[in-house]
């Protein structure tokens, strides 16, 4: 059995529809910190962390890479969902997205990110923490619940979400705190 843990990202400096990959906001740095200390309290040793090569996933991990003396191996699997327009009108599409189901989704680009998603989760050989984006949680746990929504939850900034793959079964341990948030 492997376990695997999925943290948001921190705050980003910027909105998704402002910035294609903003750092880390004042506030989404002090949050990494705190993720950060409650991993390395609950957290076993010999995990390995994994990052989406987005900026503000990086910096969410760099805190726990520091208290554990661990590399960072980064993982486009885990990267946020590709935009199929512009940055002017990405928030409006994202929004658009997060009212469908995967079954009304057309877009090629955006079905092969969520199945790279699903296949990435299914390739871990080590228990993990993965520091990745709002709409990859989303995936994660619609695929574990079996349902076709897009949108499942609204997972807070450096909410943890805790999960196994036991006998090639996802499992969904323990849903990572929601919180009233916007996409950034």
């Amino acid at each position: 059995m492997i376990e695997f843990v999925l943290v948001r990202h921190g705050e980003a400096a910027q909105s998704w529809g402002e910035h294609s990959d903003p750092g880390l906001s004042e506030l989404g740095k002090q949050q990494a910190e705190y993720a950060a200390y409650t991993l390395n309290g609950i957290a076993p040793s010999g995990l390995v962390l994994i990052s989406s090569p987005k900026l503000r996933a990086q910096e969410t991990a760099a805190p726990l890479a520091d208290f554990r003396g661990a590399p960072v191996m980064i993982d486009a699997s885990f990267q946020e969902v590709p935009s199929v327009t512009d940055l002017a009108n990405r928030q409006e599409w994202l929004k658009g997205l997060m009212r469908r189901r995967w079954t009304e989704v057309n877009e090629p680009v955006v079905k092969a990110w969520r199945e790279n998603i699903i296949q990435g989760v299914h390739r871990l050989g080590h228990h993990s923490v993965i520091f990745t984006h709002f709409m990859v949680l989303n995936v994660i746990i619609g695929h574990i619940r079996q349902d076709d929504r897009v949108l499942q939850f609204w997972p807070g900034n450096c909410s943890i979400t805790r999960c196994r793959l036991n006998n090639g079964m996802l499992e969904l341990v323990e849903l990572g705190a929601e919180l009233d948030t916007h996409v950034n």
